[in-house]
């Protein structure tokens, strides 16, 4: 038997694309979270231009000046090449076809 998807209105996907902002800052935060929960070395972070490493305690050492990772002049315009590999050149655990590490 074939299911057909409902028809999602422009509205509807309006709506639901809005919430894709949020919904990563959660995620982001969640996974922050988790990461100082099981690191005692502290999770690296950039805050205002500095690397710094932040502890489960909360304190924060300075570690050095983060560089930007591409310097850009203000009305540059940038080209973004697009990358996409075949979905059957990909295993489901992260394996190229043909390799025997890990991508």
């Amino acid at each position: 038997m074939i299911v057909k998807p409902d028809a999602v209105s422009d509205l509807e996907l309006d709506a639901l694309e809005s919430q894709i902002p949020v919904q990563a800052l959660i995620a982001t935060h969640i996974a922050h979270c988790r990461a100082l929960a099981v690191s005692p070395q502290g999770v690296l972070c950039v805050d205002a231009g500095n690397l710094v490493r932040v502890f489960q305690d909360g304190t924060r050492q300075f570690v050095g000046k983060a560089k930007p990772r591409r310097k850009v002049k203000v009305g540059e315009l940038i080209t973004v090449r697009r990358f996409e590999r075949a979905q059957e050149d990909i295993s489901p655990l992260g394996y190229n076809v043909g390799d025997e590490s890990p991508t």
